[in-house]
């Protein structure tokens, strides 16, 4: 009983962190295109661009999850999350030793839709708190639903994060 609460809980958070504001005016979503740092300001790109140097990994630039995971359910592939700040020297690290070997970035741009969250951000606030998440680096395996398959707080190696998105896959 307690887990369905928690999950009607975090259904309902979701909702909330992921719809825009009701007092401003409508403004058409951003669309979804990989980038290979930070996410850029929108294009008129199509929703999803396929990347051309495949030499890191395929940030999705969305400052928002739902449109993420609506593309996730449609293409039936698990969102990889990580939580980043400009100001966090661990998640500096990641990206330099761990996000930028082969090894890594060919396993989650092959297996996952890999999301990029400023934890600073409104949005990122929202996310963060949505999945509980109180400290960086934090990493999410999620499925296209939402739900959480595999969680790492801190910092990770390049075989800790291939076993748990292997176990993450598994949980599909």
């Amino acid at each position: 009983m307690r887990f369905l609460t928690r999950l009607l809980l975090a259904c309902a958070t979701l909702l909330t962190a992921c719809s825009a504001p009701k007092k401003m005016a409508y403004a058409p979503p951003k669309p979804i295109t990989p980038t290979a740092t930070r996410p850029a300001p929108a294009t008129t790109t199509p929703a999803i661009k396929p990347r051309t140097d495949n030499r890191s990994v395929q940030w999705l630039d969305s400052d928002r999850l739902m449109p993420v995971l609506e593309e996730a359910q449609r293409l039936h592939k698990p969102v990889f999350v990580d939580f980043d700040a400009d100001w966090c020297a661990p998640c500096k690290v990641m990206d330099e030793e761990v996000f930028s070997l082969p090894v890594v970035y060919n396993f989650l741009n092959a297996n996952f839709m890999c999301l990029r969250v400023l934890y600073d951000s409104p949005t990122g606030k929202n996310i963060s708190s949505l999945y509980e998440v109180e400290s960086l680096p934090t990493v999410l395996f999620l499925s296209p639903k939402g739900v959480v398959l595999e969680r790492e707080t801190g910092m990770s190696t390049p075989t800790r994060l291939q076993t748990m998105g292997n176990a993450a896959l598994k949980k599909l």
